[in-house]
């Protein structure tokens, strides 16, 4: 399953799951930002180093390379 990391700017995509990382409050801080299984996520644009901006809703989240990784998504 990709991740958001596979993801180019201009995507919708909807969030399968989190994969699990070494430190659960990492994974319990995206669920609190809304990164839920079902949620559609925009990709609004890359940076230099890898990191996204993402659209959630309302709401604009910047994520480094490493935490959008864990995110799996679907069409």
């Amino acid at each position: 399953m990709p991740s958001l990391n596979d993801s180019r700017p201009g995507t919708t995509v909807r969030i399968t799951g989190i994969e699990p990382g070494r430190a659960g409050g990492s994974r319990r801080r995206l669920l609190e930002f809304g990164f839920v299984p079902g949620a559609d996520v925009t990709v609004i644009a890359r940076g230099a180093t890898g990191g996204l901006l993402v659209g959630l809703g309302d709401a604009r989240v910047a994520l480094d390379s490493r935490t959008a990784g864990r995110l799996r998504w679907s069409r």
